[in-house]
């Protein structure tokens, strides 16, 4: 297989990835095309939740330093229900998760970015082709999470006794609605506190 330095249009591109994983024929090429777009476009995917894990996480960290839980709140997070992990191995298992998407998400990165480099047209279609459908699929998502996360950067949480009381009511029924009869300088974030 000669190593070509500038685009070129064929199908035998020889071995990909892997010794023995050969393209040489156009249905093999037409193949290799169709997995590498759909590989993009998941690529693009997991870039948008990425951010929305990341933007989680921000408001996680937001929410808890600046309205720690009250002493009835810590203590009934304590008491785990039978079969219910505990709240570290939960936040274990969540990073671990975490770190996988982005490893897969890292390394299908690397393997489109050398599938780009065998200077095939084809293949460069195909990924960036598969990269722009990702975007059109995803990209609306990728702005709003943006957005909130921007938004959860810039406001100010104001906890008061009140507005603290409803959180844990709020919490504690999971269901009950945000009152319409508080004020709202004492409570601007309540929608953000109980979900």
């Amino acid at each position: 297989m000669h190593m070509h330095m500038s685009f070129w249009w064929g199908a035998d591109v020889g071995d990909v990835f892997f010794q023995g994983l050969t393209v040489s024929t156009t249905g093999a090429m037409v193949a290799l095309c169709v997995t590498l777009t759909v590989l993009s476009i998941v690529y693009e995917g997991l870039k948008v939740h990425g951010a929305k894990v990341r933007a989680r996480a921000a408001r996680e960290r937001k929410r808890s330093v600046s309205c720690p839980p009250s002493e009835s709140a810590t203590l009934l997070s304590l008491e785990a229900a039978p079969g219910v992990l505990r709240p570290l191995s939960r936040r274990f298992c969540a990073f671990f998760a975490e770190a996988t998407v982005f490893l897969f998400h890292n390394m299908l990165g690397y393997a489109l970015m050398l599938t780009v480099m065998l200077y095939n047209g084809y293949l460069f279609v195909a990924v960036v082709g598969g990269m722009a459908l990702g975007y059109f699929f995803f990209g609306h998502l990728s702005m709003k999470v943006n957005m909130e996360n921007v938004q959860a950067r810039r406001t100010n949480v104001i906890c008061t006794a009140r507005c603290l009381q409803e959180a844990e009511s709020c919490a504690m029924s999971h269901s009950a609605p945000c009152p319409s009869s508080r004020p709202k300088k004492s409570c601007s974030n309540y929608q953000t506190l109980c979900s």
